[in-house]
């Protein structure tokens, strides 16, 4: 039955392009369904009709000529002359019902199936020319004939004027109800576009909302930065605790803005997360650890009953943890001073439960079904003081994109229990199978130290900074003190510069007027100008990396940022560009190789990111997947990068896993650690500082995670 349906679907679709519109693939796949389910009553008929009458009468004669039509017109489908060959299938049509009417079939009353065929045309065509020339042929079929043939007793159909009125009552009213249609359809269209709209409108407010908010939380962390000045004064202790304090109101901001552009992100077609097995049992563990010093501070009493078995489920543990932190933070803001907060984990029918329980003001059963709703917020004491009404919005569809329910159980002054049912998953413990397997060969894991790369002395380089933000390029030019910096305030202002000036390095923002950096970028590699790039973007969705990253920048880092970060990631792409150069310099490469280079390298980056996690991989494994011999990777790996293998994979490994820090600054260091292939953490966290400047995580999280 299965392959019937296949070839059924087959037939279906024979003709139909994405280049057609809604309404003719409609007509397209209509005729395709006509076609052949005439084809096979013709089979049918011709059987009947040769066994009754034998294979040259007249009925079977019509039916191979019916057949032999439908097969034109099919052909014609499959050509797209769509309008030929629905021209040819009411010419079948009429040709089949006359044969039938006025020779094989007679006396049976089949002239009333003419009245059909032009209100049948209405389904295929809006020309009215056509509509109008297939309404009178079908016409003049019906009448002419029974006055020339004595099929039936006169009068029996009644006048030829009787027979019009009859035409045309169904005829018109069908094609009244059909336009009745295709404006109701033309105004639901209108109304889902407007939709579409005001969708995307929305979306792109939030990033825009975003950039205005990361641009002046960067030069505030940078400002904050400026109390590191005070150590060794006698207002050091005071300065730590200040710059702690704002710290924590950035963070909190940042959190903010991140959670309302993921919800934004989720309405777009290409929104998915990455679920692998995760065993639950951590996180709950993790989440206490995380909210017993927040309850603490407010006096609530912080419990957790877990399961004794271990619970796994399948998820993407970043957007996870962000769910339930957000449901655990909304119970911490509605539960008064001495009240109880309850995380339980069960099993239940193959599920996983976790639910939250709070002792707090609870929800009115009206306000229950609209807490979910994208910034609605129920009226109350507490939220006079403020709120983005966003946290339970985003944690409801996280779950449900996790295969998930979430439910709530509350009443008015007693508190509320949400409950979050996820699907139980099979055991994979990762981090077992990677200690059993790789010891042997923890010696090869190659990290870039200072040794193999000269460090370039910043005085003598140019650096030019793109950004419409006056304070942003002053904050910058702050930093990058130790270089000779340029300005332009966009991308056409930056490509006048570039034209006339010799620069070491540039520096853009995403969002500009006239020219954005994303414009610039493609006109720098256009022009063929050969001159290290990093983006710095309030940009965190996955989208607009990758169109960046796409275009071969050398880094990218999102606002805000850490300063010392910062001049690292400019060191290094610096002496990346002037090993590249030197290489090049030195060595002779062929041209064929050098334009297909930057494909070959792309493969190359996607198959070390799919075998990240894996510690035995070598650059041995690189050739013999690709089929070359060590040499010839080492040469093509340094023209292309200024790195050797060992050292463009560590690379890899190492942005990857900035890039899981960057969304999950929680992690654990040991499962950071075993994601991109390292055994030991310490060595880990070691050559991490020394590519970005900064730990992996912070010194709580690394005690916890660390061996």
């Amino acid at each position: 039955m299965g392959e019937v349906a296949k070839l059924y679907n087959n037939i279906t679709n024979i003709g139909v392009t994405d280049k057609l519109s809604k309404l003719e693939m409609k007509r397209v796949r209509l005729l395709n369904i006509f076609i052949s389910n005439w084809f096979l009553i013709e089979l049918i008929l011709i059987t009947e009709d040769t066994l009754k009458k034998g294979i040259y009468s007249l009925p079977v004669l019509i039916h191979m000529g019916s057949i032999t039509g439908l097969l034109v017109t099919l052909f014609l489908q499959y050509k797209r002359k769509f309008m030929v060959a629905r021209i040819l299938f009411f010419s079948l049509i009429l040709y089949s019902n006359f044969m039938f009417c006025n020779f094989a079939e007679r006396g049976g009353y089949i002239e009333y199936f003419y009245i059909v065929v032009p209100v049948f045309l209405l389904l295929f065509t809006n020309n009215k020319y056509l509509l109008y020339s297939v309404f009178i042929i079908s016409y003049l079929l019906f009448v002419i004939p029974i006055h020339i043939f004595p099929i039936y007793p006169e009068g029996t159909f009644g006048s030829p004027v009787l027979i019009l009125i009859q035409f045309i009552i169904f005829f018109f009213l069908v094609q009244y109800f059909k336009n009745a249609n295709i404006k109701s359809e033309e105004t639901l269209e209108n109304q889902r576009k407007q939709l579409e709209e005001l969708n995307e409108f929305q979306s792109q407010f939030f990033i825009n909302v975003s950039h205005e908010i990361r641009t002046p939380l960067t030069l505030i962390k940078g400002e904050i930065d400026q109390l590191e000045l005070l150590k060794g004064s006698a207002y050091e202790k005071e300065g730590f605790e200040i710059k702690n304090r704002l710290n924590k109101q950035v963070n909190k901001i940042k959190n903010i803005v991140d959670d309302v552009l993921d919800l934004a992100k989720m309405k777009e077609a290409n929104f998915k997360i990455s679920p692998t097995p995760y065993l639950i049992n951590k996180l709950i563990d993790k989440l206490y650890t995380s909210f017993e010093p927040l309850c603490n501070q407010k006096e609530i009493v912080f419990t957790v009953k877990k399961e004794k078995s271990e619970c796994w489920v399948s998820s993407d543990i970043i957007f996870l943890e962000r769910a339930l932190n957000n449901i655990i933070l909304n119970a911490i803001k509605y539960t008064p001073k001495k009240g109880n907060i309850t995380v339980s984990l069960n099993k239940l029918n193959e599920q996983i439960i976790i639910s939250i329980k709070d002792s707090g003001i609870g929800i009115s059963e009206k306000n229950i079904k609209l807490i979910y709703n994208r910034f609605y917020q129920v009226k109350n004491d507490i939220n006079k003081a403020g709120g983005s009404g966003i946290g339970l919005a985003f944690s409801k569809e996280i779950i449900e994109l996790h295969q998930g329910s979430l439910t709530v159980k509350s009443e008015l002054g007693k508190g509320s229990t949400f409950i979050i049912s996820l699907p139980e998953t099979t055991k994979i413990n990762k981090e077992i199978q990677l200690e059993k397997t790789s010891k042997k060969n923890a010696h090869k894991s190659t990290l870039i130290s200072k040794d193999i790369i000269k460090q370039p002395k910043s005085g003598h380089y140019r650096i030019l900074i793109v950004d419409d933000n006056f304070e942003m390029r002053a904050y910058l030019k702050r930093i990058l003190s130790n270089y000779t910096c340029f300005e332009a305030e966009n991308g056409e202002e930056a490509l006048d510069f570039l034209s006339k000036e010799k620069i070491d390095f540039v520096i853009t923002d995403y969002m500009m007027p006239v020219m954005n950096g994303l414009a610039l970028i493609e006109k720098i590699k256009a022009n063929k100008i050969n001159v290290p790039i990093l983006m710095l973007t309030a940009r965190t969705d996955t989208k607009s990396k990758l169109e960046v990253l796409r275009l071969g920048i050398d880094d990218y880092l999102n606002k805000p940022f850490e300063k010392e970060e910062l001049l690292i990631r400019i060191q290094n792409a610096l002496n990346n560009s002037i090993n590249r150069t030197t290489f090049i310099k030195e060595n002779t490469i062929k041209k064929e190789e050098l334009s297909e280079g930057d494909l070959w390298i792309k493969k190359v980056e996607e198959f070390i990111n799919k075998q990240c996690s894996d510690p035995n991989m070598t650059q041995e494994d690189i050739a013999q997947h690709f089929n070359t011999s060590r040499s010839s990777l080492n040469r093509k790996i340094k023209a292309a990068t200024g790195l050797t293998p060992n050292q463009f994979i560590t690379e890899i490994k190492l942005q990857k896993a900035r890039s899981i820090v960057e969304q999950n600054p929680s992690v654990l260091l040991k499962t950071l650690a075993l994601e991109v292939g390292y055994l030991h953490s310490t060595h880990f966290s070691k050559i991490y500082k020394q590519r970005f400047g900064v730990l992996p995580l912070n010194k709580s999280t690394i005690k916890k995670g660390a061996n």
